[in-house]
C-alpha cells in the first residue's frame, strides 16, 4: 500500500512539472492524426513540391521547392513513406518544435495551440510545408544550427547575436557548408534567385509586406542586438523579405506568444471573431 501511495505521488508530482509537455506531445499527436484522416494523398506542397524535389535532389528548385538545397539531404527519409505519413509526420514534428521554441523564450508552451489554429498556422498543416521544421536550428548549438537554415525569411535575423558569440565557429561552419554545397548543386543561389524572380515575387500566395515593414524589421534588429535577445531577430526575419508565405510568419507568432502574451491573446481573440462572428 506504501509503495502505491508512493508512485502515486511520483505520478502527481511529474504530471503538475511536466503538465505542458504532456498536453503538447498529446496535441501533437492529435495533430498527426488529424493530418492522416483529413489528407489521404498528403498536403498539396508535401506531394507536388517537396518530395518530388526528394526525388530530384540535385536540382530541387526546378520541382518548385526554393530552398537552401541541403535541406534535401536533412529530409530524404521523407523518400521512404507516402505523401500521407510524411504529411502526418512533418506536422506532428511541427508542433513539437513550436512548443520547444516557445519555452526556449520562456513562453507558455500551450500557445502553440492557437498558433496551430491561427492564418499562419493552417497553411503549414494543410500543405504539409517545413517552415516550422526549420526553427530547429534555434534549438542546436552553433554551427550545427546551419544544418536546418533552409528558408532565410523565417529566421535569419535571430543569428545575428550568435554571430557575435561564435563567429569563429559560424565562418567555419558555413564556410565548409557553402564550399559543400557548389560542389554537390553547383552556384545554386543563383537558380533560386531566377526561380523567385519568375515564380514567386508575382505569386497569390506571397503576402510579404516588404518594403513597408523594414522600418519594424530594422528596430526588432536593433532590438535583438542591444538585449542580445536573438527572439527579436526571429520575428524581424519575415519583415525584411520580399517573398514570404503565410507560414514563415510562424517565428514572428513565437515571438510575440513569447514576450507579449497580452497582445497575442487580443490579437488572436480579434481574429476569431472577424472569422467566426463577424464574417
Amino acid at each position: 500500500m506504501n509503495n502505491i501511495k508512493k508512485e502515486g505521488k511520483i505520478i502527481i508530482h511529474i504530471v503538475r512539472n511536466h503538465y505542458q509537455a504532456i498536453i503538447v506531445v498529446a496535441f501533437a499527436i492529435l495533430i498527426g492524426v488529424i493530418s492522416w484522416q483529413l489528407m489521404p494523398t498528403g498536403g498539396l506542397d508535401m506531394r507536388n513540391d517537396i518530395l518530388p524535389a526528394l526525388q530530384h535532389w540535385k536540382a530541387p528548385w526546378l520541382e518548385g521547392m526554393p530552398i537552401f538545397p541541403w535541406a534535401t539531404l536533412v529530409l530524404m527519409p521523407l523518400r521512404l513513406i507516402t505523401p500521407r505519413a510524411a504529411t502526418s509526420l512533418i506536422n506532428f514534428i511541427s508542433v513539437i518544435i513550436t512548443a520547444l521554441v516557445i519555452r526556449k523564450y520562456k513562453g507558455n508552451m500551450l500557445f502553440v495551440v492557437p498558433i496551430v489554429f491561427s492564418p499562419i498556422g493552417q497553411p503549414l498543416l494543410f500543405n504539409g510545408q517545413t517552415d516550422a521544421v526549420v526553427l530547429t536550428s534555434l534549438l542546436l548549438p552553433a554551427g550545427f544550427d546551419l544544418l536546418f537554415f533552409w528558408k532565410p525569411q523565417v529566421l535569419a535575423h535571430a543569428f545575428w547575436v550568435r554571430f557575435r558569440s561564435n563567429f569563429k565557429i559560424y565562418l567555419i561552419a558555413g564556410t565548409s557548408i557553402l564550399l559543400i554545397s557548389f560542389f554537390i548543386w553547383g552556384f545554386w543561389p543563383g537558380e533560386l534567385l531566377d526561380f523567385a524572380r519568375n515564380h514567386l515575387l508575382g505569386g497569390y500566395w506571397n503576402m510579404s509586406l516588404w518594403p513597408y515593414s523594414i522600418p519594424i524589421g530594422l528596430i526588432l534588429i536593433f532590438l535583438s542586438l542591444k538585449k542580445t535577445d536573438e527572439s527579436y531577430g526571429l520575428m524581424a526575419s519575415p519583415l525584411l523579405f520580399p517573398y514570404v508565405s503565410a507560414g514563415s510568419y510562424i517565428g514572428l507568432l513565437i515571438g510575440v506568444a513569447s514576450k507579449w502574451p497580452k497582445l497575442f491573446g487580443l490579437v488572436y481573440l480579434g481574429w476569431i471573431i472577424k472569422k467566426f462572428i463577424i464574417g
